[in-house]
């Protein structure tokens, strides 16, 4: 199955014809014109990756003077090791058997009679696999990207022959998690190479570059970063989402898009914090946990300088629309630096930069609570609920799911409810262990601060599972349930791009302290998904780490202790 580029929408009858086809569904109008039944369009992602082993082998033939490929018998048309057809959005695209090695085209082929060599096999190439898989699991069907692959014939970036190496290099990496396959891995890290090295040289001259096109390739090489892996996933691809934010704050302002210029730029500076915090969760041998019990070693700052610069920057040129966001990356961006200052710096009861820690605290998240009420108009959420099973239990919370104006605004939604439980949960740990400084600080008793904040954490657990399929569709869902969350109308840009942070968010909902126990066990069903859907590494380690939560929980609550405790 190879990349075949692209293919013509029209309807068989106007192909055949050789005139312009209108694609108007059911029927084209030539058809209807000439009272001739419409045959239908063509799948346009099976006609992309498509089986070209026929022709190939037929123009082979004809060059070599051997049989046509009717008279081979069965030594060309059928094989064991063919490749299957293409999967649906959902299903895990592997090779069966072993995997063809990485040349242009993978041949096998025996003597005839007469000496002379015959095509037995053509294979698709890894390569060839790779981008397939990269384009069913990673855009199609994701919010803000085409539902079905015919929506992708006039999309450039997929025809990009710039694009095309980091497109495999991700789809490899997925592929070798998913498989363990070696070689796919070392290949995945040569056309990684291959993307770094035609990115520095496009880069050059960014004056002439389509800016459009170099940002998605950037953020895939995040993504390979993402997928691949290892100990800790996020550093590298931090790095990328950097790269990004230079390069688009470089270029802005955007003549053709004002306002997705400063939209995209906050929505890499979200990332940033996001991924932050998120390196904590690998670092720490508490990984749960925002004030460690014992200090870890001072490392590079929380935010580099530029960040600053480029929220700066974003402030001054953001649209009244998405001003909220703009106010809203200031906070998180200080809980961060805070949270940097609590894990580095030891914290003894009753002095005063413990005092000073649980004050920054507190008006962090007070500052985030006035956000949260001041959002109304397009930045309301509205929750709806289905009746019955008609979405599957596994792929949506409770049957609920959010409506938003646009999936921009859903991001920065998630963006909020992480940090505020995350400040919530500083707060709860500052109450248990500095009694002292935290009576001398809250606005009113521990108990009653207590209460507070373990219904604020539930309430942002539960509305961050809620809205899940607003960001990553679960391979269970059909298009009948799309149509639900496609209410939220587009405005992310990439939709891949949000899925890392999204795992992210899952993980702080489902290891909040004191959520219910069926939040834990849906989340980590989450979690295993996506890393069985993508290949994505960091869906794996952050399903380990919830995963040892939920382990750990279910042992104490059976243990003989905690039942004479529970009665």
């Amino acid at each position: 199955m190879v990349y075949c580029g692209k293919a013509s929408q029209g309807c068989q009858n106007c192909r055949t014809r050789r005139i312009k086809c209108d694609k108007v569904r059911p029927q084209c109008t030539q058809c209807v014109r000439v009272r001739k039944q419409c045959p239908g369009y063509r799948d346009q992602l099976s006609l992309m990756f498509r089986d070209e082993s026929t022709k190939v082998m037929q123009k082979a033939h004809a060059q070599w003077g051997v049989a046509e490929l009717s008279e081979l018998g069965d030594s060309a048309a059928s094989s064991p090791t063919s490749t299957p057809p293409s999967s649906t959005r959902g299903r895990s695209l592997v090779p069966e058997t072993a995997t063809p090695r990485p040349t242009t085209l993978a041949t096998r082929a025996r003597k005839s009679p007469e000496g002379k060599r015959l095509v037995r096999e053509i294979c698709a190439t890894p390569i060839d696999k790779a981008i397939q898989f990269y384009v069913e699991h990673y855009v199609i069907g994701l919010p803000d990207e085409p539902r079905v692959g015919q929506e992708l014939q006039g999309t450039r970036w997929v025809h990009s022959p710039e694009t095309r190496d980091i497109m495999a290099a991700v789809g490899l990496a997925a592929l070798s998690n998913l498989t363990g396959d070696k070689e796919m891995d070392i290949l995945a890290k040569h056309h990684y190479g291959l993307a770094l090295q035609n990115m520095a040289s496009t880069v050059r001259n960014i004056a002439g570059v389509d800016i459009d096109l170099v940002l998605r390739a950037v953020v895939m090489m995040a993504m390979y970063e993402v997928t691949r892996g290892r100990n800790e996933p996020l550093s590298p691809a931090r790095t990328h989402v950097m790269g990004c934010a230079a390069i688009l704050s470089s270029a802005l302002p955007l003549r053709h898009a004002p306002a997705d210029g400063p939209r995209g730029l906050l929505q890499l500076c979200f990332s940033m914090v996001a991924s932050k915090q998120g390196s904590y969760q690998y670092s720490s041998p508490e990984p749960n946990v925002l004030i460690p019990t014992h200090p870890e070693p001072p490392s590079e700052g929380a935010l580099p300088d530029t960040f600053f610069d480029w929220i700066s920057i974003s402030d001054k040129m953001v649209t009244e629309p998405d001003r909220p966001s703009a106010e809203l990356i200031k906070i998180i961006a200080r809980f961060t630096q805070l949270s940097a200052l609590v894990r580095t710096q030891p914290l003894v009861d009753g002095q005063p930069k413990t005092a000073d820690v649980i004050g920054q605290a507190l008006e962090i998240n007070d500052d985030l609570e006035a956000w949260e009420r001041r959002q109304d108009g397009a930045w309301a959420v509205v929750e709806k609920q289905h009746a019955g099973d008609f979405f599957p239990a596994e792929a949506v919370f409770e049957g609920c799911y959010h409506v938003y104006d646009n999936t921009y605004i859903a991001r920065v939604w998630n963006h909020y409810r992480w940090a505020r439980s995350m400040v919530s949960q500083l707060l709860l740990e500052s109450v248990d262990r500095f009694p002292a400084s935290s009576s001398g600080s809250l606005p009113v008793s521990p108990a009653q601060q207590r209460r507070r904040l373990a219904l604020s954490i539930r309430r942002l657990a539960r509305d961050t599972l809620v809205s899940i399929p607003t960001h990553y569709r679960h391979p269970n869902l059909a298009p009948a349930h799309w149509d639900c969350f496609d209410k939220t109308k587009r405005g992310a840009g990439i939709g891949i791009a949000g899925i890392p942070t999204l795992l992210f968010e899952i993980k702080v909902a489902g290891c909040a302290p004191g959520v219910p126990d069926h939040y834990r066990t849906w989340a980590l069903r989450i979690l295993e998904t996506a890393y069985q859907d993508t290949g994505m590494f960091q869906a794996k380690a952050l399903a380990v780490l919830l995963g040892k939560m939920v382990e750990n929980e279910s042992s104490r609550s059976s243990s003989p202790l905690s039942v004479g405790e529970g009665r």
